[in-house]
């Protein structure tokens, strides 16, 4: 219901019921998350279209066998920071970026990773720990811990733009779980304080910054059907963060 308050014939005052309110938050957010997604494609599309003639020496795309914009010996670290948003759903749900039923439930945290082994055509395998806060609305706050192996490609390259795939495998623990987990604690009479992890990620960097990169990554913790504390799905978010590679 929509009530106006009238100052002679001058409305000076709109009041919304709480349905309404809940309504306009809704499509607010709907319409944010568009712009998002357009905003990340315009910026994507800008970056590889702009100076793509940078390296003369090199097609304007191709798959990268070494990486492409470091002359010399490439960086061997890196240090990840990121933030992202829990999700109601397993990892297929949650991997649709933009459809996913998002919780008010966060993770904050940082990893380290070390490139080990050049293992041939734009493959390079290494390792990965990290460290996360997770915190929210249903959530007490807990912490994790999570090491594992990771294999990474060099990336697609188009002009000055690098999109690289990469993903970790290993195992994480939590000194708590979240509301989603215990949950599914209770429905698969399970133990979610050490599960299996995966990281599953999109890298962009461009050749003027070639040690930044843009990460999103859905970070993933599951008991591997059973495999691990007789769990199945643990949790999942999406995250987005930033890299610097020395």
């Amino acid at each position: 219901m929509i009530r106006i308050q009238y100052s002679g014939d001058k409305p000076i005052r709109t009041l919304f019921s709480p349905v309404q309110l809940r309504t306009w938050h809704g499509l607010i957010r709907s319409l944010s998350m568009h712009a998002l997604q357009a905003a990340l494609a315009a910026v994507i599309l800008s970056t590889s279209v702009s100076s793509g003639l940078a390296d003369d020496n090199s097609p304007f795309v191709y798959f990268a066998t070494q990486d492409p914009f470091t002359d010399g010996l490439p960086t061997k670290n890196d240090v990840y920071v990121f933030g992202g948003v829990f999700a109601s759903g397993a990892f297929g749900d949650t991997i649709n970026v933009f459809g996913a039923d998002y919780t008010d439930n966060y993770i904050i945290g940082a990893a380290y990773g070390r490139d080990l082994v050049d293992i041939g055509a734009g493959f390079v395998l290494g390792g990965v720990t990290g460290a996360a806060i997770r915190f929210g609305q249903d959530d007490d706050t807990s912490g994790e811990l999570w090491a594992g192996a990771r294999l990474r490609h060099q990336g697609l390259v188009i002009g000055d733009l690098a999109i690289a795939p990469a993903l970790t495998a290993g195992f994480s623990a939590v000194t708590g779980p979240t509301e989603i987990e215990r949950d599914r604690e209770i429905r698969y009479d399970g133990d979610a304080s050490f599960l299996g992890f995966v990281g599953a990620e999109l890298s962009f960097r461009v050749r003027q910054a070639p040690n930044v990169e843009l990460v999103y990554q859905l970070h993933h913790r599951s008991g591997a059907d059973g495999t691990i504390g007789d769990m199945n799905e643990g949790s999942n978010a999406n995250t987005l963060g930033i890299r610097y590679r020395f």
